[in-house]
């Protein structure tokens, strides 16, 4: 892997690592004290929508330990100026990667500003973590562990993903009991079209005849998901933020690995079905991660 880090508004490649960071026993204090007041500007260095739904918790967990911390996002011309030359491979369908950040974080009010190129000489990034020898640890929690925070402050808050809508953003569900959410699909090429997923419908099947939201790759008529949930309605007529308040009201998300599920983790039961022998630093507490063969996982 290749440490990076901003500088100036340049990538700047700062060595090829095993992990990503720093061993968590040599952090040292990067902030004066707890009563630290001044700017956290901070990007990902990688851009889908799920690779920044897994770190929204960490504006308002910062807040926890530094109360006068002001948490700063990129711009999107900052985006484009910076990492238009990359960007475009996190593209899914016909989205654009530049508009996943504004998806994740509208009206989260524990984001201050968006930055321009110019406005900080050091930005912050998903590079800047701690780990230990267990490699399924959350991002955020990483993050956290880089910034002083003990594992003691860190188990006492939730920093899971988070989103924020407002009271009229709502898309009028079909369904106005409780109902649940499917999702049948994957941005990497190689994951596209149905997996094994016979141990994820051994699961589906204790909320059998609820009706449901669902977006698939595949065509569900005639499979065990047309007989589990017949009365469905179809989220991709839907634009990703609405999908995102109607998946967050849900009983339940059953489906694939995808930042879509990811950025709703803290708002619904989720039940998971992972392609990966480790989740590693996308795992998200609470969920539960269910394996080809038949494993679950649930930290």
């Amino acid at each position: 892997m290749i440490q990076l880090k901003i500088h100036k508004d340049k990538v700047i490649n700062d060595g090829d690592v095993n992990r990503l960071g720093i061993p968590v026993e040599d952090v040292v204090t990067v902030f004066p004290n707890d009563l630290y007041d001044g700017w956290f500007p901070f990007t990902r260095m990688c851009f889908s929508l799920g690779d920044w739904a897994i770190i929204s918790g960490l504006p308002e967990a910062l807040k926890s330990k530094y109360p006068h911390l002001k948490f700063a996002l990129p711009s999107r011309n900052y985006l484009e100026k910076v990492f238009g030359m990359v960007i475009g491979q996190w593209k899914y369908g016909n989205n654009n990667p530049l508009d996943y950040i504004d998806y994740i974080f509208k009206n989260n009010p524990y984001v201050y500003h968006r930055f321009e190129p110019g406005d900080f000489d050091v930005v912050f990034t998903d590079h800047d973590r701690a780990y230990t020898n267990d490699i399924n640890i959350p991002l955020t929690e990483q993050i956290l562990a880089r910034f002083g925070y003990t594992q003691d402050e860190i188990n006492n808050i939730d920093c899971r993903p988070n989103l924020y809508f407002n009271t009229d953003e709502n898309p009028n569900p079909d369904i106005k009991d409780e109902y649940g959410c499917l999702l049948f699909a994957s941005r990497i090429d190689k994951l596209k079209g149905r997996w094994d997923d016979k141990n994820l419908i051994k699961e589906a099947r204790k909320y059998k005849d609820t009706p449901v939201y669902y977006y698939s790759e595949f065509d569900l008529a005639d499979t065990e998901w047309d007989e589990l949930f017949p009365v469905r309605y179809d989220l991709s007529k839907l634009t990703l933020r609405e999908q995102l308040v109607i998946k967050s009201r849900a009983k339940f998300n059953i489906g694939y690995q995808a930042g879509m599920n990811d950025a709703v983790s803290k708002h619904s039961n989720n039940i998971i079905l992972t392609p990966y022998d480790n989740v590693k630093e996308n795992i998200i507490r609470n969920v539960k991660y269910i394996h080809f063969d038949g494993t679950i996982k649930q930290i």
